[in-house]
């Protein structure tokens, strides 16, 4: 009875132990690797101003997948390379996470309008428009653009430019005029003094009238440009005129 006792005694023990073996068999080679698993992060790599093809292959070692979003407008990434990606780079994820990137479509380019034989406010309302500014003004004289219209621009219509560039114009200051000599015009009727200004092709550009004892009603007391001066033909006189 004894024996049969210590057989028993030593079968239950060889089944406690076999059990438990085989537990830390299961825990370790089962049961471990998915808690592990499930607490493994990798390190999301930096794929801003690369290509998607090189973003993917630093992604696919990490078990990262991309996916593209709608692209824009960037004055620093060149077109086709990545601007913006999520999660950031460095950040720590699971693995088979997918990141989301968005690819540049390069520095945003306007046309240029043709401005040519527009006065110079018309030309920049348009310019502003187009995301363009004023630059340098120059004058020329040219028999068929008339006086204060643009004859030509810098970029020319139709060049692609980027947001912000200057344009630089050529202002016309109409056919070649010869010079004349202003009279004088103190002391004459204003009616006398408008013929006299027409005759030299010359015109008024404004009459001020002012009070005067020196001199009689609608006589000129005063003129800009003064007598003697070398003007272009078609200047406009200013004049002062007496009155009581």
């Amino acid at each position: 009875m004894i024996r049969i006792a210590l057989r028993e005694v030593l079968l239950i023990a060889a089944c406690v132990i076999f059990t438990g073996t085989l537990g830390l068999i299961v825990v370790d080679t089962v049961v471990m690797p998915r808690i592990v698993r499930k607490g493994l992060q990798v390190e999301v790599p930096d794929i801003v101003d690369q290509t998607p093809e090189q973003a993917k292959r630093a992604l696919s070692p990490r078990g990262l997948r991309l996916e593209l979003s709608e692209p824009r407008w960037d004055d620093s990434i060149p077109e086709g390379r990545l601007v913006f990606q999520s999660p950031s780079a460095y950040s720590l994820v699971k693995p088979n996470r997918t990141v989301y990137a968005i690819p540049s479509l390069g520095v945003q380019l306007f046309e240029v309008p043709d401005l040519r034989k527009l006065m110079l406010r018309q030309a920049q309302l348009k310019m502003a428009h187009s995301g363009l500014i004023l630059g340098e003004i120059k004058e020329e004289v040219h028999p068929l653009i008339k006086e204060g219209h643009i004859i030509y621009h810098d970029p020319p219509p139709g060049q692609k430019v980027e947001y912000g560039s200057a344009l630089n114009i050529i202002l016309s200051t109409g056919r070649e005029r010869e010079m004349v000599l202003v009279p004088n015009l103190v002391g004459k009727k204003i009616e006398t003094a408008r013929e006299a200004l027409s005759s030299l092709e010359l015109t008024v550009k404004d009459v001020r009238y002012a009070f005067s004892t020196a001199y009689m009603p609608d006589t000129v007391t005063q003129q800009e440009p003064k007598a003697g001066e070398e003007v272009k033909r078609g200047t406009a006189i200013s004049l002062v005129v007496s009155k009581l």
